[in-house]
């Protein structure tokens, strides 16, 4: 699709419809004036860059919300003004408190209130700017408030400029961490960027301590509710809610699994759907159990073109049958997963397992 001539309200709608290139277009139509917008608050164009950027993620999270389409423009210019002086705040080590109290902020909040986010943010992930190595802080300020290009300041402290490339990269990481994931790269979509928030929240199951999981969890949520809707949005979507179903207490509810299957089969999520049918089974005992993941599940699976799912459903039917000494049903079940499976998948290696096992015991 051409997309050059479309206006502006024509690729606002295409956007919410799920055409990614037509918020590359809005993008690259509207860049200039977005980094023009945040420059007149920072000054800085490195700063006027990464402001920019935030802006049309922030858009993107938010554009459902912008009731006239066609002043799309001057809307993502204001938030690039927003997210301008939120980068203020951020770097407040080098700039004077008198500063950031002239800053005239959009939403009508406060310095002392952005502040005091800011700080809550740094609580929640454990980093904040005065934790940086002191030649990162000296790195930063260089290029970022003296305005020294990379080359210029590797000379000037006797290191490669691949060095300080890396070094700038990891401080800005640290002091945007709210819109950045640990591996996010510059030129990673929006789906991108929110896929490797996902992963990294999923992470957190290794973790001992789940203290900030609860607002993480939000945080994220929203961020992807406020997404086109597509398949990866679904299967996202489902990843997050069942992690919430397992860390955060009262979040596992009927409610909530029925909308977790959903999302799974909307975006034929076969992890998370293994969970949903290991839960739905659990409702059931005995023959009742057997026959529910006989006649209703597998079914279900099949139609709906789930494999993997189903190979593990037949390996646990399998489990079910030996219990009850059916021998035949239960290695013709393992087979079922045989043939459904990879080699290369541990429940392929179990079946075999059992297999082996059970003939032994008989």
């Amino acid at each position: 699709m051409i997309y050059m001539d479309k206006d502006t309200q024509t690729l606002v709608a295409l956007t919410l419809a799920g055409d990614q290139s037509a918020y590359e277009e809005l993008v690259l139509r509207y860049q200039n004036a977005v980094i023009a917008s945040a420059c007149a608050v920072t000054h800085n164009e490195y700063m006027a860059e990464d402001a920019a950027q935030d802006a049309f993620v922030s858009a993107w999270l938010k554009l459902s919300s912008l009731r006239e389409a066609e002043k799309f423009g001057a809307w993502v210019c204001r938030i690039a003004k927003n997210c301008a002086k939120n980068i203020m705040v951020r770097y407040r080590e080098y700039i004077s408190y008198d500063d950031i109290a002239n800053f005239e902020y959009e939403t009508g909040e406060c310095p002392e209130v952005l502040l005091l986010q800011d700080s809550e943010e740094e609580s929640l992930v454990g980093q904040s700017m005065n934790k940086l190595p002191e030649k990162v802080r000296k790195i930063i300020k260089l290029h970022y408030f003296d305005g020294y290009s990379v080359s210029e300041i590797a000379g000037m402290l006797t290191i490669p400029v691949g060095t300080v490339k890396y070094q700038l990269h990891e401080g800005r990481k640290k002091m945007r961490k709210e819109l950045c994931a640990m591996n996010e790269n510059m030129n990673d979509t929006l789906v991108q960027k929110v896929m490797k928030k996902v992963e990294e929240f999923k992470l957190w199951g290794l973790r001992n301590n789940k203290e900030g999981v609860e607002k993480l969890y939000e945080k994220i949520l929203t961020e992807i509710e406020g997404l086109p809707d597509s398949k990866e949005k679904q299967g996202m979507l489902a990843d997050v809610l069942i992690c919430g179903c397992w860390w955060i207490p009262g979040k596992k509810n009927e409610e909530m699994l029925s909308r977790i299957k959903t999302a799974a089969l909307e975006s034929h999520n076969e992890d998370v759907m293994q969970f949903i049918c290991a839960n739905e089974n659990d409702k059931f005992y005995g023959k009742k159990m057997i026959e529910f993941m006989r006649d209703v599940e597998i079914p279900f699976l099949e139609e709906n073109g789930f494999v993997k799912a189903r190979g593990y459903e037949w390996f646990w039917l399998a489990r079910e049958y030996f219990e009850k000494k059916d021998y035949e049903n239960g290695f013709a079940a393992l087979e079922e997963v045989l043939a459904l499976l990879e080699p290369s998948d541990v429940y392929y290696a179990n079946a075999i397992s059992a297999r082996e096992m059970e003939r032994f015991v008989m």
